[in-house]
């Protein structure tokens, strides 16, 4: 790229400036309502300046400054390890933020947050550089300085900013500290100071003056302009015959766009007021005379005045003025038009009477149609000052940083958090949650509904983050399922009070809890462990089988039952053996009988029982044998 004279740079300037003058004298006009210029109703006349515009702004730049900014990398289908990496990311870019609010702190300037949400409310524009700095000793400096969008020029094509330039004065003295170069600014005794231009293009930065260059032209080291730039609303620029380059007027627009015309009209009423209450404590007065030269030396309106009247001369009052009819239905309209303009007076707190929840919900959404373009504007700019810090940080030509701040848990961090990790890190959204009055019992209400019966109409994450309007639907979920479990075991709710008590200071009665505790503990692994043992035993191997004593499938000849062939008691290999009915009693798991006792008297052995039948006999009876064989 060319490299620009001083002369061209300047001369680049102006004419940005001439092309978009109606919208940088819309700014100033702006600014004089926000400072409250005193309203002169003239010479003589009481005039009064109603502080309508400063409150008004004041309000909504306090909305801005106390919304909550969320910075989140979705997790989506990511695993753990992405997951991780996407936090670290989400630090360091809190980490950064609260790193350029304390470098503005200590030039005694306020925050990013601050001065953006001023910009945006004022001027209904934002701009600003995004600059990682290396020092000399290797440490690197976060550097985000928002500029008055008032003194803020650029040049842009098809794919972006070209160029960007930031004009303010500076004194011969900051000259002198911030370039070391020495330059008389004087004039007249007063150092009012010279225009000093501060311009990027898309690979160098440099500072020139008049025919000077203060600043050498230095890489930036960003791929690009590091400028952010943009515009609050969605008006664009319109080009139109009639309205002609006045256009560029209405495009980001202040707060005041509708009620520029009202407050000049309510500060004429006003002072018209203001002069017939001031009439009415001290009334004109008509002397009368021969010679129409008589005035009086004493004002005859403080109490015991006395005045001296010759013949002929005589003092009275000339009356007492009223206003129209009409003003009092003037400025009730006026007034309507101001609050639909602005922010309604209950707003303020304003009430005289308590509003109901369909009211509070209406106000909100008169306030939020006034609030949202600030806060869409807001996020644009902190998400292009993301995305810049994120490819400065990520192309390797800074040291690892360490950063420190408040996590999206509401947790103190601090963290070295290096370029690799924020390369590989997702795109982060920005969201602004603006704390409006609302209706808190209808909203519980409406989630309670819709959350019961067996079916739940829909889930507690959408209740939370859609109904409540929580932050952090997670976090809430987290806590309250880390709430159940410090009830759901006796031993958890025995170890949360022992840690209460020893927090308060009470080692003395955390001692009889951690015996509880060590006892429940106890008797639980006791359990387990025979729990375990049992389990033990029910997975062991049955014991094996005894090996019959003959021919494979033949019973043992002990449990054979007399009569019954060897061979029937044979089974086939993998049959089932042989049926209930001719199985032994000893097979089928039966007990042996008991033993019948002997009948009739005990004789010595070898003598035969008195009635026992020979051995042929019993023979013959059981049908071995013939009669007598």
């Amino acid at each position: 790229m060319a490299k620009r004279k001083p002369t061209e740079i300047i001369n680049l300037v102006e004419d940005h400036h001439d092309s978009t003058y109606p919208m940088r004298d819309r700014m100033d006009k702006d600014h004089r309502l926000y400072r409250l210029e005193p309203y002169d109703a003239g010479d003589g006349y009481q005039s009064y300046t109603s502080n309508e515009p400063q409150v008004f702004a004041e309000k909504i730049i306090t909305f801005l400054t106390a919304a909550e900014l969320i910075i989140r990398i979705p997790a989506g289908g990511n695993e753990r390890d992405q997951r991780d990496i996407n936090n670290d990311k989400e630090r360091f870019l809190i980490g950064a933020l609260k790193a350029a609010d304390d470098n503005l702190c200590m030039r005694m300037t306020p925050r990013v947050r601050d001065q953006l949400a001023w910009y945006t409310t004022i001027r209904g524009w934002y701009a600003g550089r995004v600059l990682l700095v290396k020092e000399k000793d290797e440490s690197t400096t976060i550097d985000i300085t928002p500029w008055d969008p008032l003194n803020t020029y650029w040049g842009e094509s098809s794919t972006g900013l070209t160029w960007a330039c930031y004009k303010i004065k500076k004194t011969s003295t900051e000259i002198k500290e911030q370039y070391g170069i020495k330059i008389d600014t004087t004039m007249h005794g007063v150092d009012s100071g010279v225009d000093v231009y501060d311009f990027y293009d898309r690979e160098d930065n440099y500072v020139v003056m008049d025919d000077k260059v203060l600043k050498k032209r230095t890489k930036h080291g960003h791929d690009g302009v590091p400028v952010f730039l943009g515009m609050v609303g969605a008006n664009p620029l319109i080009q139109s015959d009639v309205i002609g380059s006045e256009a560029v007027a209405d495009v980001g627009e202040s707060i005041f766009r509708a009620n520029r015309d009202n407050y000049e009209n309510n500060n004429f009423m006003l002072s018209t007021m203001l002069e017939l209450t001031a009439r009415s404590r001290k009334q004109g007065l008509k002397v009368k005379s021969r010679d129409g030269m008589k005035t009086l030396d004493e004002d005859p309106y403080k109490e015991g005045t006395e005045i001296s009247l010759a013949q002929g001369e005589e003092v009275e009052p000339l009356g007492m003025l009223e206003m129209s009819k009409e003003s009092g239905a003037f400025m009730g309209q006026l007034s309507g038009e101001i609050q639909r303009g602005a922010l309604p007076y209950s707003i303020y707190g304003q009430l005289d009477f308590q509003l109901s929840g369909y009211a509070i919900n209406t106000l909100r959404q008169g306030v939020e149609s006034v609030l949202s373009p600030r806060i869409d504007a807001l996020e644009k700019a902190y998400r292009s000052i993301f995305l810049m810090l994120s490819e400065q940080y990520a192309s390797g030509s800074f040291e690892a940083v360490e950063v420190s701040g408040m996590g999206k848990d509401r947790t103190y961090f601090s963290q070295e958090i290096t370029p690799d990790i924020v390369k590989r890190g997702g795109d982060p959204e920005v969201k602004m949650v603006s704390q409006l009055p609302q209706d808190d019992m209808s909203k519980y209400s409406q989630a309670q509904i819709a959350r019961e019966g067996e079916t739940p109409l829909l889930p507690d994450i959408f209740i939370r983050d859609t109904i409540l309007g929580m932050q952090d639907a997670d976090q809430i979920e987290d806590t309250l399922k880390e709430q159940a479990a410090e009830r759901a075991l006796p031993e958890a709710q025995l170890w949360t009070i022992l840690q209460s008590l020893e927090n308060r200071g009470r080692p003395d009665l955390a001692r009889f809890y951690f015996g509880e505790l060590l006892k429940i503990v106890n008797e639980k692994q006791m359990q387990m462990q025979q729990q375990q043992m049992q389990m033990q035993q029910a997975m062991m191997p049955p014991p094996p089988p005894q090996p019959p004593m003959g021919p494979p499938g033949m019973m043992p000849p002990g449990m054979m039952p007399q009569g019954v062939p060897p061979e029937m008691m044979m089974a086939p290999q993998g049959g089932p053996g042989l049926p209930p009915q001719v199985m032994p009693n000893a097979a089928m798991g039966v007990p042996p009988p008991t033993p019948t006792p002997p009948m009739g008297p005990m004789v010595p052995p070898g003598t035969p029982r008195p009635g026992a039948l020979s051995e042929g006999e019993r023979l013959a009876r059981m049908g071995l044998i013939g009669p007598g064989g």
